[in-house]
């Protein structure tokens, strides 16, 4: 046997459109399986995530302290309220502010559960930026973030001396949730299911050694196919008796005729 006899025996070549045909021959599997892990993830995403509404408000940052008279705003000006845009984002989530904000609105949290539910994030870097709260409650996250923004300006003065900041919209109760998603959960599960069962198919695939063609034989021994076997067909009990179909088939029922005579 040549070296490249000794290699087809070593090392099994991949062939990309027999697997294909595998899947495509159980592509009703493939779909059943899609549809029932799409299924699975819908039903635990509706019972078993809890929605979550987000409420914010919008908040200008200004350079200079509230009340004294500006005739015009420079470019610079500008470039320093956006520089103090992250100052301000650490500023309303430390403790001192959360801690005012819980007491000033009456709120059963403490520092961190309301740090857990504050977000915030500057608009287009402008000087612009949005606080929002994140709640199962969409109420409750609307009050929160109301209350956030009557108590920052004011503490956000005290911190940064020569600036100050201005609410340009307060919280509405959110009517959507912003979490889960229904259909993206639902289409993320189906395609998990999906490719879960094709590397399924893959697996049997390639760990199916079976010899199902004269190309098996050659690709594996590097000899030429003689002969086969022929699939003989059996219609009927009858057939059979007379060679397998083979045969003078109506000399046959004829000889049958006389043997009843």
């Amino acid at each position: 046997m040549n070296e490249r006899g000794k290699g087809a025996q070593m090392e099994q070549e991949i062939d990309l459109l027999e697997l294909l045909m595998a899947y495509l021959h159980k592509w009703w599997l493939i779909v059943l399986c899609g549809v029932l892990a799409g299924g699975i993830a819908l039903t635990y995403t509706y019972f078993g995530i809890t929605p979550l509404y987000r409420a914010g408000v919008s908040v200008y940052v200004n350079n200079s302290r509230s009340g004294q008279s500006i005739d015009y705003v420079t470019s610079s000006d500008l470039s320093t309220s956006k520089m103090l845009v992250n100052t301000y984002v650490n500023i309303i989530s430390s403790d001192t502010v959360l801690e005012k904000v819980i007491e000033e609105a009456a709120l059963s949290y403490t520092p961190d559960q309301l740090r857990d539910m504050l977000s915030a994030s500057q608009v287009d870097e402008t000087e612009i930026f949005r606080v929002y709260i994140t709640h199962p409650d969409p109420q409750e996250a609307a009050r929160i973030a109301n209350a956030v923004a009557e108590i920052a300006p004011a503490e956000i003065e005290e911190f940064v001396e020569g600036s100050s900041c201005k609410i340009i919209d307060y919280a509405k109760v959110p009517q959507a949730r912003i979490s889960p998603s229904y259909s993206r959960n639902t289409l993320l599960g189906g395609m998990v299911g999906c490719v879960l069962i094709v590397g399924v198919l893959t697996i049997q695939h390639f760990m199916d050694v079976r010899l199902k063609s004269e190309e098996d034989l050659e690709d594996l021994f590097e000899l030429p196919v003689l002969g086969q076997i022929p699939a003989f067909s059996q219609s009927s009990p009858r057939q059979s008796s007379y060679g397998y179909g083979y045969g003078n088939a109506p000399a046959a029922r004829a000889a049958e005729k006389e043997e009843k005579v």
